[in-house]
């Protein structure tokens, strides 16, 4: 927790506790940024309605955040570290308004620190070829816990539940629509060990939920 309230001054927080049963609470209390809000689901959801949540709370309260034209969501694992967010927002806002959303992205390459299991990187690039072939979106990285969004979208991208609990990602980009979306390279990426992802069991329910996107919102290839 130390870690977010080293961020930049003008960097608010909305953390979300996806009703655990453990001390997650407790940490987060004790470790917040004293301005930082924390919204406390009564069971837990997912991620998907979790981050869903914490959107819709700024959305739906802008007179509790006035001022604030950029909003995203981040993996509170910090496995995008938070200088990564500057290069974001930047790309945002330079946009000038032609882009809703800029979508962190772990590319491997020269120059940069992309710390990712040689299985998780073949998933990765697996469930990529995969999402493209169902839904027709050529995007390399959409499962990347790092993007930020304009505020006056956020109740087109969150409004509604979503479809799935494991690749809500992609709904918000058929939402949005992908061309005013762009990938953003990441300088810096740590995998963070912990994850009780079973891999066959959520591949199988990947693969329904990707047929079932692609039913509910019409895509045609």
């Amino acid at each position: 927790m130390p870690a977010f309230s080293a961020a930049a001054a003008n960097v608010g927080f909305v953390f979300v506790d996806d009703g655990s049963r453990d001390n997650t609470a407790a940490v987060v209390e004790a470790g917040r940024p004293a301005d930082a809000k924390v919204i406390r689901l009564p069971r837990n959801c997912g991620k998907a309605e979790a981050v869903r949540q914490g959107m819709l709370c700024i959305a739906t309260h802008p007179e509790e955040f006035l001022g604030v034209e950029i909003v995203g969501f981040w993996d509170a694992d910090l496995a995008t570290p938070l200088a990564e967010l500057s290069g974001l927002v930047d790309e945002l806002a330079q946009s000038s308004g032609k882009l809703d959303a800029v979508l962190g992205s772990r590319v491997k390459r020269l120059g940069a620190k992309i710390n990712r299991s040689t299985k998780r990187h073949i998933l990765g690039r697996l469930f990529a070829t995969i999402a493209e072939a169902f839904l027709g979106l050529a995007a390399y990285d959409t499962q990347c816990g790092a993007k930020v969004f304009r505020v006056e979208v956020l109740s087109k991208a969150f409004s509604k539940p979503f479809v799935s609990r494991w690749v809500f990602d992609l709904e918000i980009i058929l939402r949005l629509g992908s061309d005013r979306i762009i990938e953003h390279a990441l300088a810096n990426w740590q995998d963070v060990r912990g994850s009780k992802l079973n891999i066959p069991m959520a591949s199988s329910r990947i693969l329904w939920d990707l047929w079932v996107i692609k039913r509910r919102y019409k895509v045609r290839i």
